[in-house]
């Protein structure tokens, strides 16, 4: 078999190398998404319109004595549909294109050798938490994100927006998050987005006053500290706040997983409020609030990689059931709870190990500075392997 996997740029036929062309106009099929092959079904050979990779490799075996060029727009290297087909045939030719990436960053003069990379075409992207993050973000997008960056405090970032690359039609926009927030992007579009602001810090143990707290209790920053770093949480981990409160765990979770997500569950209204806000204020767009009382709100939630337990209702067993989690770290304030969380941790086979922390805080009393206690909690980490 002859198989070329090629990348043809942004679109326009004037954007294919000269390797690339060559061995399209030798192919006796042509197989691309009708964007990309439609210029080359001249009638001198057989063209599918055909973007599925399953379909593709079909009309492969079927066509073992054909040179066979296989077209994905871009770079088949950058979100590219070309991936999967390369793994089912490992000895096809490739081909690179131009990505939009290195076209539309020479278009704008700027650099992107320190940019940030992700897609929001037809995936999930927490875009607000990848620009908080990082100084340049590119995107591939599906719509325009200029309204969600302004709701999480990102509106005066400066935001550059380039549509149908390379074909006549193209346009590149500029201006601030703010000032393009309405603007309706075409589905061939890509986004920069500069942030002056960024902040890359890993931040565990926040000051509490740093949250909007109400009346809803809150985990104290020593004991949260100690409680999300026996989580060891990854970029792109599944993470659940059972009980979560006003969400401060929840909002440090979340900042150390910009490309996975949180769940949030609260059974209380006022509480389930203020975790919203705090999502919002400290920009993590990857903090989802689930209004009810664990372990029935869980339903439907995707299996997570990581659980914290804040609050149980007297529930554990159940919660921990629902959850078969590998990793879960539990809070307790009373003996009851701890026993009885160690009592489900045996039961279930995981192996924990328990600490307890005591925590003064110092307040001002006149000339004096007087330490203050808190109440000391246990913090219990069960693991399963």
């Amino acid at each position: 078999m002859n198989i070329f996997i090629i990348g043809t740029g942004m679109g326009d036929t004037k954007n294919l190398t000269v390797s690339a062309r060559e061995k399209i106009e030798n192919a006796d099929i042509i197989i691309g998404a009708r964007r990309v092959a439609q210029p080359f079904a001249d009638g001198k050979r057989q063209v599918y319109f055909e973007y599925d990779a399953d379909r593709i490799s079909d009309i492969i075996r079927e066509n073992p004595e054909k040179n066979i060029a296989v077209m994905f727009s871009g770079d088949i290297s950058f979100f590219s549909g070309a991936k999967k087909l390369c793994a089912l045939f490992p000895k096809a030719q490739a081909e690179p294109g131009i990505s939009c990436v290195s076209y539309f960053c020479a278009k704008i003069g700027i650099s992107y050798d320190d940019m940030n990379i992700v897609s929001m075409h037809g995936r999930e992207c927490n875009i607000a938490s990848e620009v908080r993050g990082h100084k340049k973000t590119f995107a591939l997008l599906g719509e325009n994100p200029c309204a969600k960056l302004c709701k999480f405090g990102l509106g005066g970032a400066e935001v550059f927006i380039g549509e149908n690359l390379s074909y006549e039609t193209e346009k590149i926009l500029r201006g601030t998050a703010e000032e393009l927030r309405d603007i309706k992007t075409d589905p061939l579009s890509v986004i920069v987005i500069i942030n002056e602001n960024f902040d890359a810090r890993a931040r565990i143990g926040i000051r509490n006053e740093e949250f909007i707290t109400g009346g809803a209790p809150m985990t104290k920053s020593e004991v949260r500290a100690v409680s999300v770093s026996r989580l060891e949480i990854k970029p792109d981990d599944i993470c659940l706040d059972i009980g979560a409160g006003t969400g401060s765990v929840s909002v440090e979770m979340a900042l150390l997983c910009p490309k996975g997500r949180v769940y949030a569950v609260e059974k209380n209204a006022e509480a389930a409020e203020l975790i919203e806000k705090n999502a919002v204020k400290f920009t993590a767009d990857n903090i989802e609030v689930i209004r009810g009382e664990a372990p029935d709100a869980l339903k439907g939630l995707p299996k997570a990689d990581k659980v914290f337990i804040g609050g149980s209702s007297g529930k554990i067993d159940e919660i921990i059931d629902k959850c078969a989690c590998r990793k879960v770290v539990v809070n307790a304030i009373t003996l009851e709870t701890l026993t009885g969380t160690l009592k489900a941790f045996e039961e279930r086979g995981y192996s924990y190990d328990v600490a307890q922390i005591s925590a003064a805080r110092g307040r001002k009393i006149g000339n004096y500075n007087m330490m203050t206690a808190q109440n000391p909690v246990f913090v219990i980490c069960g693991e399963k392997r």
